[in-house]
């Protein structure tokens, strides 16, 4: 397991930041994370969507989606 995918792993314990439709938001050491409600595809546009809508401007920000416990994750980070 990588060192990014136990950084989350351990922060999933913490509380949301905030959810919304499709996502539920964390924070972690490196970064912005979302958990998938579901392993749909999303489009990007919809995701920064969605976090503007909880106050989150995410679009200048680096990305990378992981599977960690049959959970599609996406990481926002700079």
């Amino acid at each position: 397991m990588e060192v990014s995918e136990l950084i989350i792993k351990n922060s999933i314990k913490n509380q949301p930041i905030g959810e919304t439709k499709n996502l539920t938001w964390f924070i972690c050491d490196i970064g912005i994370f979302a958990i998938f409600k579901s392993n749909m595809n999303i489009p990007e546009i919809k995701i920064l969507k969605e976090a503007l809508s909880i106050s989150l401007d995410l679009s200048k920000e680096e990305k990378e989606i992981y599977f960690i416990e049959g959970k599609k994750i996406i990481l926002f980070y700079s």
